[in-house]
């Protein structure tokens, strides 16, 4: 009997050691994070500058981020009206986060704290030791590390408005964002007009789009390129997408293994994204779909018709244009391996 219960202890023993090192990342310690970037947010010094909340987030996370972590689709007003619920959600989307980053950095905390914050500022953790954002990232780390050691509790954002000027330093300047990234260009709120025309662009529209990033998608040449399915998507970007719009998070390889379910997730993440643009590009269709390719490509819908961005975004409108002039649906993503061709422009989409 003795022989068992040291068998079963020592079963149990190996069964803990081999729990995920995510699980040693707790609610607090997400809590302090959450705070952290909170009192990092840099300061645009624009009342209108499209950024929403004490954390500065831009439009186009607000509703999808608040129906994931609330079940409801939030304005931009309802969001930074309610900082309480705003922390909710900063807390549920960056909890994930940084237990990704905690076990990519082989269990170092601060590390992970460092990844976790290049994430929320460009869409790469792999960044957090880059020079254009090390001082942000130390700023992170210092008040991460400030709230950890007070016993207090995390302090209640600001309900204050936000004020016309803002402080006067200015914030570290920061590397083209990532659809990810929360330094975007300024987009402004959300009117009633803006909803009824984003109701113009409909899923045909969506799933048109998404076929021909499809067809569109750069190929690097090489197999193991770090990016998945005839998409090419980071693999950063596959779990919470995965998890926003079904529910469940997939690993890179679940996602390229079934280009159906990549093709839905796809098309949910992209709605949003072009009725903004199809907004912003004032309700103009080819342009949104160029500036909706740019954000794909770039994080910057802005650079749509740039040097370096305009003839893959002139490639993505053709082959949208062509989906749009046939009646047929956009047809179903093989299950065939993505041929790499060394003649595609070697370009690395931050997705």
């Amino acid at each position: 009997m003795r022989l068992q219960w040291l068998l079963w202890g020592a079963i149990l023993s190996i069964g803990l050691s081999a729990l995920p090192a995510q699980a040693q990342i707790t609610d607090a310690k997400v809590a302090a994070f959450a705070e952290a970037l909170r009192k990092a947010a840099p300061q645009t010094g624009k009342q209108d500058d499209g950024l929403y909340s004490d954390w500065q987030i831009k439009l186009n996370n607000i509703p999808r981020w608040s129906k994931q972590c609330t079940g409801r689709s939030l304005s931009t007003a309802e969001f930074e009206a309610n900082p309480a619920t705003a922390r909710k959600v900063v807390e549920c989307i960056m909890g994930n986060i940084l237990r990704q980053q905690y076990q990519a950095a082989g269990n170092n905390e601060s590390v992970a704290v460092q990844r976790a914050a290049a994430w929320w500022m460009t869409g790469d953790p792999t960044r957090y030791n880059s020079k254009d954002i090390a001082a942000y990232i130390q700023r992170v780390s210092s008040f991460y590390q400030q709230s950890r050691s007070n016993s207090s509790a995390v302090p209640p954002a600001s309900t204050q408005p936000k004020p016309a000027t803002q402080p006067a330093a200015k914030p570290t300047p920061t590397p083209t964002p990532s659809p990810t990234s929360n330094q975007p260009p300024a987009k402004p709120p959300v009117t009633a007009a803006a909803a009824t025309n984003s109701a113009k662009i409909s899923d045909i529209h969506v799933g048109a789009l998404v076929e021909a990033l499809r067809r569109a998608a750069p190929q690097t040449g090489t197999s193991d390129d770090g990016l998945y399915s005839e998409w090419q998507v980071k693999p950063d970007n596959i779990a919470p997408w995965s998890q926003q719009c079904i529910n469940r998070e997939l690993t890179p390889a679940q996602f390229e293994g079934s280009p159906v379910t990549a093709r839905s997730i796809l098309v949910c993440v992209m709605r949003d994204v072009l009725r903004d643009e199809f907004q912003a590009s004032g309700n103009n269709e080819a342009v949104a779909v160029q500036r909706a390719a740019s954000w794909w490509m770039t994080g910057d819908p802005t650079r749509y018709n740039s040097n370096e961005t305009g003839p893959y975004t002139e490639k993505v409108l053709g082959f949208y244009q062509e989906l749009r002039s046939t009646s047929s649906a956009a047809p179903p993503t093989s299950n065939q391996a993505t041929t790499n061709s060394a003649t595609e422009p070697k370009l690395f989409p931050h997705r």
